[in-house]
């Protein structure tokens, strides 16, 4: 199977498990900017559309909290993930990122999103047009995420996988 064979599969077949916590996720992101919505309109004087927005904020926080109990179950069922099955994962980024998240964690994403947008404030010169900033510090933020992510702690993450799947270190050796 080529490369972008294996691509079109991996964006055909997500995993059912991620499909469902990016609905629980909408939902209540949607539910957040709702809030804050009806914060602003308040602030501004139009209280009389509140009501309107606080309905909607009910419904969207009552279906992400359905489709978090629903998520739940789900994972109760699902059997506990094996070292091996994330090299099956024929998605570039989601294997990259589950190996990554089994051998170091959540930090490393934190670490490279504040390390991104640090560096491109050190790199990019402010003084340059409002619209070329407007273009520029999104793709650098973008661009450095993925390279510290996706290949920086990739590879320290992919050292420590392969000793967890060769059964780590003997002891007495």
């Amino acid at each position: 199977m080529d490369k972008l064979s294996q691509l079109k599969q991996a964006l055909k077949n997500p995993p059912p498990e991620r499909l469902m916590r990016i609905e629980y996720k909408s939902h209540l992101y949607q539910a957040i900017g709702i809030t804050f919505v009806c914060g602003m309109l308040i602030y501004k004087g139009f209280w009389y559309i509140i009501f309107a927005l606080i309905f909607g904020l009910g419904i969207s926080y009552s279906q992400g909290m359905t489709a978090y109990k629903r998520y739940q179950f789900m994972m109760e069922f699902k059997e506990p993930e094996k070292l091996e099955d994330i090299e099956k994962d024929i998605s570039f980024t989601r294997r990259r990122s589950r190996i990554i998240n089994s051998s170091l964690g959540s930090y490393p994403n934190i670490i490279s999103i504040i390390s991104s947008v640090v560096i491109t404030m050190l790199v990019v010169n402010p003084t340059w047009n409002r619209w070329v900033l407007m273009l520029v510090y999104p793709i650098c933020i973008l661009v450095f995420y993925l390279v510290l992510y996706f290949y920086f702690f990739y590879w320290i993450a992919y050292l420590i996988h392969k000793e967890k799947l060769k059964g780590g270190k003997k002891k007495n050796e």
